[in-house]
This record gives C-alpha cells, structure tokens and sequence, in this order.
C-alpha cells in the first residue's frame, strides 16, 4: 500500500548547488566592492564577467537539458492525470445539469411564493396601485436559504416606509403627483425625489421667463419713447401655492419689473 502511494518520481536537485551560489555570490561582493574602475583593473573586471556570463549560459543549458530530460518521464503521468480528470468531469456532467434545473425549479417556487406574499401583505397599502413587485424584490430572496418569516419582516417595513413617504409627499407638497412620480423612477428615495423637482421646477421657470421675455413683439419695443417710464401697479393675489412663488419672481426679474411682495 505504501508503495502506491508514490506515484510520481523524486524530483532531482542540485547537488552543487550550495557550492555554486557560495562562488557566484563571492565574485559579485568582490566586484561589487571597486569603488572605481582604472585602466589596470578593468581588463580583470571584464575577464571576471565573461567567466560570469559563461557560468550563467552552463547553468542554463544545464536547466533546460535536465528539465526535458525530466518531461520525458513524467509526460505519461501527466497524460493520465488529464484523463482521469476529463472522466471526472463528463461522467458529472449530467447529473450537474439535473443539480441546476432543479435548482432553478426551486428559486422559481420560491420567487412566486414571495411575489404572492407582497400582493397579500399590500392590500391593505393605500397606494399598493403605485408599488412594483420589482421595487421590493432582491435577487438573494430567491435563495432557498432566504427565510420568508424574514422577508415577510422586511417587506411589512418596507410597505410602511414607502405608505410614510407618500403620506409626507401629499401633506407638504404643492405638485404631490410630480414628486411622486420621481420617487417612484428614481430608487424610492424621498429627499432625492423632493430635490430633483425642486431643481427642475427652477430651471423650468427660469426657461420660461426668458421665452417670455423673447416673444415680446419687437415692433412694440420699436415703438416706444425713447424716455424710461415708471408705472405704479398693484396686484393682488388672493393665494398662490408656495411652490409657484419662485416661477413668478423669475418671470417679473426676466421683464425687468420692480416688484414688492406684502404679506396680509
């Protein structure tokens, strides 16, 4: 039984290997030690690296012969190695698939089990016509490790942070559908939805100020004195949602109109 166990030949090493690295290593401290090289040194300098070079194209050829030599004895085992392991591999080949259809069958099993779970648990969501099942959804819950009490966990918190957020939305804000509607595109995430259409509702006033401005007729400005005149006008509006304050601050700057805002 010991004797199987030996299945490749003893690798052979270097006997004078020692030997060898203790010489090699001696000329190089020697070598290295000039400080500067002359005239009378420098011929034995490059005797001592052409004897260098020649020891190094030995050790070379050395390696490559013994190595090859080596091969040739050892290429049938690797042969065979090759082929046991190709055998490994076609004769599991099979019965893996069967492994991973099964497996799939699974996580599909066990993805229909947490999409019914969503639609159970969100009947009861006032706004469940607005959730996804793709928005609370995560490739992982699909692993038969998944625990669906945990799921079921995190989903119950999920629904009432989204229910928060949409109640928030509707309460504080002018333009509820049109946050909303960011939310729902852009990751579920209220500030970042509150501050994208807060930016976009600025650039859009902005854009329309300057429209304004440029579709006044220019014969109408041709016709005016050459004089400034200053007009004294009053408007009052009775209410005006916050969120359009700004948009008429910048289509009355766009014209140029000096403006005071009296609060009742």
């Amino acid at each position: 039984m010991d004797e199987n166990k030996t299945i490749l030949p003893v690798v052979p090493v270097l006997t004078e290997y020692h030997e060898f690295k203790k010489n090699i290593t001696s000329v190089i401290i020697k070598l290295n030690k000039i400080t500067e090289l002359t005239e009378e040194n420098k011929k034995e300098v490059k005797t001592v690296i052409a004897e260098m070079n020649k020891t190094k194209e030995r050790i070379s050829r050395y390696r490559i012969d013994e190595t090859n030599k080596f091969l040739e004895y050892i290429n049938p085992y690797i042969e065979q190695c090759k082929e046991l392991e190709k055998l490994c591999t076609d004769g599991m080949a099979q019965i893996k698939t069967k492994v991973t259809e099964l497996e799939e069958s699974e996580r599909k099993q066990k993805v229909e089990t947490v999409h019914k779970l969503f639609d159970f648990c969100l009947e009861s969501c006032p706004y469940r016509n607005l959730l996804k099942f793709e928005m609370f959804f995560e490739q992982s819950m699909g692993n038969k490790s998944a625990s669906l009490t945990v799921i079921e966990t995190q989903l119950k918190e999920w629904i009432e942070v989204r229910t928060s957020d949409f109640n928030f939305i509707k309460k504080n804000a002018d333009d509820a559908e049109a946050i909303i509607a960011i939310y729902l595109q852009n990751g579920l995430k209220l500030t970042a939805a509150i501050e994208t259409h807060q930016e976009r509702y600025k650039s859009e006033a902005e854009i329309q100020a300057m429209i304004a401005v440029e579709q006044e007729p220019t014969q109408v400005l041709a016709s005016k004195p050459s004089f400034e005149k200053k007009l004294d006008i009053t408007v009052k509006i009775k209410q005006l949602p916050q969120s359009k304050v700004k948009a008429l601050q910048a289509f009355l700057d766009g014209l140029g109109v000096e403006f005071e805002v009296e609060i009742a």
